[in-house]
């Protein structure tokens, strides 16, 4: 049978993600944007957490129409965190980013459009349709059996991210993997606490776990500002910017902070660890 609490948890996050959709929608609002794509991800572990449970629920098919959503706003949302970036050089170092800045906005009233085209074609009842389809694939499964999957998801997940983790060499692309990781490991967690009862230093373990990921998506921030900056000095500009200079430091501050977060980010990973090693949780494959 389908829990009460994952029929509560669905429509939490319809609830939530229909509410930015519309925001989004109306504003283009900042936080509206970036709500919007946080709850579609949660809602995607969810997705992913039924097919654990179920093998004939199909996650990815089952999630198209939703990930569409989720890029659609994407573009959107990566316009708006260059911005934020920009914006914050300029106030700390006084930089001359005026034209980047520009620029920028330029690209996102083009996101704009290209979003609410999306949106026109997007009926957002598609929600409704898949938590029916969720309940039938769920409705012949014991309560019993669906509380020891959910906990074994999560165990998985645990061991999967430490697993990656410890590879010979990690590249960057590594990174980027242990982030998106890290945040479903998180999410399938936050279900579980949810839905089941759970070990008293799960709340602190999810606090490491969000410290991991936030550290790794500044640094992805950063990386996807520089990507940013090298393609519009390339692409979207006829001359060369009016203060070279502001645009070699803005850049070289990026790579240095980059360079720290990382230094963050293995600071916060040992700190997981050591909760886990402290409640003999590694190692349940």
């Amino acid at each position: 049978m389908l829990p009460e609490c994952f029929c509560e948890y669905y429509d939490s996050q319809y609830e939530k993600i229909k509410k930015n959709y519309f925001l989004s929608i109306e504003t283009f609002e900042i936080e509206g944007v970036h709500d919007l794509r946080v709850e579609i991800k949660r809602l995607r572990a969810f997705f992913d957490l039924i097919e654990w449970i179920n093998p004939y629920f199909k996650s990815k098919k089952k999630f198209k129409e939703i990930r569409k959503l989720f890029k659609a706003a994407g573009k959107i949302r990566d316009i708006h965190v260059q911005q934020e970036l920009t914006r914050k050089r300029i106030s700390l170092l006084n930089l001359d980013l005026s034209e980047y800045y520009n620029l920028l906005k330029q690209k996102e009233l083009a996101a704009r459009k290209g979003f609410s085209n999306f949106c026109k074609k997007f009926d957002v009842r598609v929600f409704e349709a898949k938590r029916e389809e969720i309940r039938k694939y769920l409705e012949i499964i014991d309560l019993d059996y669906i509380k020891f999957k959910t906990e074994q998801r999560f165990n998985r997940l645990i061991d999967d991210l430490i697993d990656f983790k410890n590879k010979e060499i990690l590249a960057e692309k590594d990174f980027h993997t242990i982030r998106i990781l890290s945040k479903e490991t998180r999410y399938t967690l936050e279900i579980l606490q949810k839905c089941f009862p759970t070990k008293e230093y799960f709340n602190e373990l999810n606090e490491k776990i969000r410290a991991i990921h936030q550290a790794l998506g500044k640094w992805h921030d950063n990386d996807v500002g520089l990507q940013f900056l090298e393609g519009m000095m390339k692409n979207d500009t006829v001359q060369t910017f009016f203060n070279k200079k502001s645009y070699v430091e803005f850049s070289k501050g990026l790579g240095e902070e980059n360079d720290a977060l990382l230094n963050t980010f293995e600071e916060k990973w040992n700190d997981f660890l050591k909760l886990l090693q402290s409640h003999n949780s590694i190692g349940r494959k």
